[in-house]
């Protein structure tokens, strides 16, 4: 394995950057900058909600770099009618073609759709429909369990997606205090709120002896997430750890951050996105430590074409 980019005397920096603007009673307006020493890029995307169908999309040049062919910039336009969900990524690849510099453009269409689902719009009367699961309950878990309940309503495919959205864990609301640390804004937006929700995130790779050591941190308007990996030249990893110091459910999403020291031994290939959905996601893990975790492997090549999810 191999770094696909350069990394100098201190290390290679990616950075990423975005917001998201309510423009209307349904619409989102996304804007989302990527960044590392060799290009700077900008997209902004309208998101229509509750399908997040992308509805319009342009694309910016940041900076001058020889990694980009600009040609793929006027193509941004064309993943508009794109919804985020499965098989985007794929999507988003055939749009934009095979030129030089797709795989940044991909990178950030893909930090663009997942920071495009994270702010909702219940409709009127929505929560009253969910009262009665959190009877009985003292707080604050109840309104955490409504917080619940209600997120599963609305994104139907958060159901059993993660530790957090089983259907297993309803019955932790009643056996440990169970704390929500969003809603307002992010569930439901004033038609022309700025910056309902903003994300911030930092991916460092440096050398480390004969491999590699990678720390991605995600910091946003709910969450403070942290993963290391330690990388051996051979592809074995040698240590891995994560931190969540902000989480959207106090009393349950810490559970699966004991799950990521598990990755230390495994070997990865250019098939690390299943190794990881068994290790650190699915249903018992959680979807943000699998995503910080696979963008540190993407930074990587195998000797073998890597996957697009």
């Amino acid at each position: 394995m191999r770094p696909y980019v350069e990394i100098g005397a201190e290390g290679y920096l990616r950075k990423f950057q975005a917001e998201i603007d309510s423009v209307s009673d349904a619409d989102l307006r996304v804007r989302g900058e990527l960044r590392d020493p060799s290009f700077a890029l900008e997209y902004t995307w309208i998101v229509r909600t509750p399908s997040y169908e992308i509805v319009q999309a342009s694309a910016r040049a940041l900076s001058e770099s020889a990694r980009l062919d600009p040609r793929v910039v006027e193509r941004c336009p064309a993943i508009a009618g794109a919804r985020i969900g499965r098989g985007f990524t794929r999507g988003v690849a055939a749009a934009l073609g095979d030129l030089e510099g797709v795989r940044e453009h991909v990178a950030l269409a893909i930090e663009m759709a997942r920071v495009g689902q994270q702010v909702y719009r219940f409709p009127p009367g929505f929560s009253e429909r969910f009262t009665a699961a959190a009877a009985g309950l003292s707080e604050p878990s109840a309104t955490a369990r409504l917080s619940w309940e209600q997120d599963r309503a609305y994104m139907p495919d958060l159901a059993n997606s993660c530790h957090t959205y089983r259907d297993e864990s309803v019955r932790l609301f009643a056996e440990r205090e169970v704390r929500c640390t969003f809603g307002g804004p992010v569930t439901s937006p004033a038609r022309d709120q700025k910056r309902v929700f903003w994300r911030e995130k930092r991916l460092e790779l440096a050398a480390a002896g004969s491999g590699f050591r990678c720390r991605n941190r995600m910091q946003d308007t709910i969450h403070d997430i942290e993963v290391e990996l330690v990388l051996s030249g051979d592809g074995t990893i040698a240590s891995a750890g994560s931190r969540g110091l902000r989480l959207p459910y106090t009393g349950i999403c810490e559970s699966p951050q004991l799950r990521t020291s598990g990755l230390a031994g495994r070997r990865v290939d250019s098939r690390f996105a299943r190794l990881l959905g068994e290790t650190v996601g699915g249903a018992s893990g959680c979807t943000h430590l699998f995503d910080l975790s696979v963008d540190c492997l993407r930074l990587f090549d195998f000797g073998e074409d890597l996957p697009r999810d």
